[in-house]
């Protein structure tokens, strides 16, 4: 009999699988034959329970009418009665679980699913004072939803399952009473829908899957989830399981069908669940699974990120995050909720609504102590710092950041202080993503900052140290130059070869496409931004020194300021920007006079008056600045 085909492993590590069982009945009489040895010192439990062991107790007698012969490879060994080992002898003849599911084996097994499920429900309700009548019938209930795993390995017969109401009846054990039962259900759904079943699978068989989860989702299985999940006691090994098998099945059904992540948080309180379960103390699986699944919830849903926000997400994310400012994570696995969390963070954060809630709840100066404290958190508090300040709705927090003196803790990690001590401690760090967070954020402080006061601060940094600034920002532009001028010097020798080829309008769409791809992955939109700030600082600097100091630099690269223009002339002339040199007029100024406005004062001058900017005046506003400093240099 395959013994693991019915009792299926959970998909969780070794360590977690120490599950809660029902305790056997057994009779007194079996009991008072169980004796000790005086000379064992082993803690025998028998499997029955927990207790202490008295180191003297002499080795247990059993009775027993059985030959130990045929008792070779039990789970229990010696020890069972008459009756108990009737039991297992009906379970080792029982029906082996077919390797292969047709049509005919499929309804069998339907059928005898909903038998048992009838009869428990029966002798429960006959017998709702005395549970030994519908024991039982619950262990026989048990069993069988596990031989409903069997069914897994034929998707393409799914809707059979549906057409039958079986997962109607899947469903309704979801509010069993006994929470093991539920238990049982909620992994026997998560088997069901495991992506992994038809990642390579026919199309017969995809189509199977979004059959039933479709049924599912029909028949309100996500506030059921909800609901079953809110029963659980994670204090108990089972449940805990049963906790990371609920989450385990809203993944696999936003891995089906991503809209589904709209609906669950918006008919369950199932965002509120995990932002409730990321704030505890003890690390877990499913603290991990919790932060995990955030991010898949946040990561293309502008509803799903607004209502985050209206729970409290933001304040409750950072609480988390800030633990992590002075001390590391432990182990791999609470890393990678650490990432996560930051994750989360960054793609909300494209949400104007929830960069102010970031704002408001000192997101900022949050990151800017991570950053200080160089522990395993500076990595992605760069990353969030650059996503809370970028576009119109982050000008606020570009001016917040120069006021609480973030410009002194930016320039140090440009010029990389420190790092040598900090890439030795950890491995893991990039210093080309550090270096394009950072001059993201630079970018973004040229492109945001309105005041005069905080421009002066920012371009003061690039004046002071003989330019030593802005010697790294050339330092960084050659770096990104050369890997740039490879890629492109690879896809111009496919595009030659392509030229030779006989390709359609889709594959000649899809060659492009496979290029720009190449150019991004080589840098391109990095060095399109460090152009631009060096672009922007001669701008601003009134008395030429800054540019002086470029011209020379990039002479001795062998190269020129035109090198800069053809840079940015790339930036806004690519199609994916809209072509930005048919710019209309921005509150009656041509595109250079807007830009040459930015800085003067802290209004545009347009009638004396600040217009209201919304993101396609920051848009044109940004396309300007390009061209203005652009035709400066």
């Amino acid at each position: 009999m395959d013994i693991d085909g019915i009792f299926k492993l959970p998909t969780v590590p070794a360590s977690k699988l120490n599950k809660r069982k029902l305790p056997p009945s057994h009779d007194e009489s079996y009991l008072k034959r169980l004796k000790t040895d005086d000379n064992d010192e082993d803690d025998f439990r028998t499997g029955w329970g927990p207790g202490k062991v008295d180191s003297k107790a002499p080795e247990p007698v059993v009775e027993t009418d059985q030959d130990p012969a045929e008792d070779e490879g039990r789970f229990y060994g010696d020890g069972l009665t008459a009756e108990q080992q009737e039991i297992w002898d009906i379970v080792d003849v029982g029906e082996e679980a077919p390797e292969t599911i047709d049509l005919p084996t499929l309804k069998k097994m339907i059928l005898k699913f909903e038998k048992v499920i009838n009869k428990n429900q029966d002798l429960r309700v006959r017998f709702a004072d005395d549970p030994i009548k519908f024991i039982e019938s619950e262990a026989d209930l048990d069993e069988e939803i596990k031989n409903m795993h069997a069914a897994s390995v034929a998707p393409e017969l799914y809707g059979t399952l549906v057409s039958l109401g079986t997962h109607v009846t899947m469903l309704g054990l979801l509010s069993h009473e006994n929470t093991d039962i539920s238990i049982a259900a909620v992994e026997l759904i998560n088997e069901l829908t495991d992506d992994d079943l038809v990642a390579e699978a026919e199309e017969e068989a995809e189509e199977g899957m979004r059959v039933l989860v479709k049924a599912f989702i029909e028949n309100d299985a996500l506030s059921l989830l909800v609901q079953n999940l809110n029963r659980l006691n994670e204090a108990q090994t089972e449940d805990r399981q049963g906790v990371f098998n609920t989450l385990s099945v809203v993944e696999n059904f936003i891995s089906i069908d991503p809209d589904i992540s709209e609906q669950v948080v918006a008919n369950t309180t199932l965002l509120t669940y995990l932002l409730q379960r990321i704030r505890a103390k003890m690390f877990d699986s499913n603290r991990q699974y919790a932060s995990e699944l955030l991010a898949v919830l946040m990561q293309k849903s502008r509803p799903n990120r607004l209502k985050l926000g209206e729970l409290g997400g933001i304040d409750t994310l950072l609480r988390v995050l800030s633990g992590y400012k002075r001390r590391d994570p432990k182990d791999p696995d609470e890393i990678e909720m650490m990432e996560n969390l930051f994750d989360v963070l960054c793609a909300v954060l494209a949400e104007p609504e929830i960069k102010a809630l970031f704002l408001e709840g000192e997101g900022i100066e949050l990151m800017l102590l991570m950053i200080k404290e160089k522990k395993l958190s500076r990595m992605r508090a760069f990353k969030v710092l650059s996503h809370a300040i970028l576009g119109v709705a982050g000008a606020p927090s570009c001016a917040h950041f120069v006021e609480i003196f973030g410009l002194k803790t930016l320039f140090p990690a440009f010029m990389r202080k420190g790092l040598k001590s900090y890439k030795k401690e950890y491995k893991s760090f990039s210093e080309s993503e550090e270096n394009e967070y950072i001059v993201s954020t630079l970018a973004s402080l040229f492109k945001s900052l309105t005041s005069l006061e905080a421009r002066e601060r920012l371009m003061l940094k690039f004046l002071e140290g003989d330019h030593e600034k802005v010697d790294r920002l050339l330092q960084i532009h050659e770096q990104y130059f050369a890997r740039v001028k490879a890629a492109d010097a690879t896809i111009a020798k496919r595009k030659a070869a392509r030229e030779e080829e006989d390709l359609d309008d889709d594959e000649k769409e899809a060659a492009d496409e496979d290029d720009f791809l190449d150019r991004l992955n080589a840098g391109v939109f990095t060095l399109q931004l460090v152009d631009f700030v060096i672009a922007f600082a001669c701008y601003e600097d009134s008395e030429g020194k800054i540019k002086q100091r470029v011209r020379t630099q990039l002479t001795e690269m062998g190269q020129s300021l035109d090198t800069i223009k053809t840079v940015l002339k790339g930036m806004h002339i690519h199609p994916f920007a809209q072509n930005a040199l048919r710019l209309k007029p921005i509150n009656g100024f041509s595109p250079v006079e807007y830009a040459q406005s930015v800085g003067e004062s802290n209004h545009p001058p347009a009638d004396g008056a600040a217009p209201t900017e919304d993101a396609d005046d920051y848009t044109q506003r940004e396309r300007a600045m390009i061209i203005g400093v652009s035709e400066a240099l």
